[in-house]
């Protein structure tokens, strides 16, 4: 979830941080929290509390205790208690001291995706979606490049033979193609293809289409 979402971020560069915190960690009291999920890698979706904030940087804090001095941890949050049209923010913690191997402060910055324009749409899709992105990422793992091309075209209202002369193939290829989709993302109805085409962002124009002489 957090890398696919992220891969999207070209720009993030350019945005100016809503938020920089550090945290002293010598101070930060330590939740106790037994037999308690990892919070590394959930989706906040439903607004990020103060309270699992705390949680959370403790939890990142040890993760990157291992890692390369250079290492940072991403998440993508709403603040609690904002609502479902909340802005998302994107969030970079980094460990800014530590002593005898122990982490000391964590500094955590987080952006507003608000700010990202027209690829912020992109970036909500998956967001808004988080739940069926993870349930559903391994079937359109599953599908070739050529049968997300597919995917695409149907989505945009395209028929078996509209499609065949698009990509320059023939009808039989295209309904293999459409078989094999309907088979791995175990979809009944258009409805269910145009679900996962705007979730995973296969709706987007490709380069792989038939030229035009």
């Amino acid at each position: 979830m957090i890398d696919t979402a992220a891969g999207l971020l070209t720009n993030v560069e350019n945005l100016f941080p809503d938020q920089l915190t550090v945290y002293k960690l010598d101070i930060l009291e330590k939740p106790v929290a037994p037999g308690r999920s990892s919070l590394l890698h959930q989706h906040f979706g439903d607004g990020l509390s103060a309270e699992k904030m705390k949680e959370l940087i403790w939890e990142i804090a040890l993760f990157l205790r291992d890692k390369e001095e250079s290492s940072t941890y991403c998440f993508f949050y709403r603040k609690e208690g904002t609502g479902a049209e909340a802005d998302w923010f994107l969030a970079s913690a980094k460990l800014n001291a530590c002593s005898k191997g122990f982490p000391e402060e964590i500094v955590v910055v987080s952006y507003n995706l608000q700010l990202l324009g027209d690829q912020k749409n992109r970036i909500y899709r998956v967001l808004n979606n988080g739940d069926f992105f993870k349930k559903h990422f391994s079937k359109v793992a599953a599908l070739t490049k050529r049968e997300k091309e597919v995917v695409r075209l149907l989505a945009a209202g395209m028929n078996s033979s509209e499609i065949a002369g698009t990509l320059c193939v023939s009808m039989h290829t295209v309904q293999a193609h459409r078989k094999n989709i309907i088979k791995k993302l175990d979809i009944r109805n258009f409805a269910g293809l145009l679900k996962f085409a705007e979730v995973f962002d296969l709706m987007s124009p490709n380069e792989h289409e038939c030229p035009v002489n």
